[in-house]
């Protein structure tokens, strides 16, 4: 299975307090059929600043915890 450069240095999953959420972004994100869609990768790729909080779909994890 193909999965992010970024998955085992990517700070946003530090941040989340549940494990079964975190395994749903990664699924998806990191690596699922989204991942070409994650905000931070793109962001990252283009060498622009990555919010902390920054969540793959583009919402902030402040906004939705």
């Amino acid at each position: 299975m193909k999965e992010c450069k970024n998955i085992k240095t990517c700070p946003i999953f530090a941040r989340f307090r549940h494990q079964g959420l975190k395994n749903i972004w990664v699924r998806h994100y990191c690596k699922g059929e989204m991942m070409e869609l994650c905000v931070r990768k793109k962001l990252r790729a283009q060498g622009r600043p990555v919010a902390p909080d920054l969540l793959p779909n583009g919402d902030r994890l402040s906004a939705v915890a």
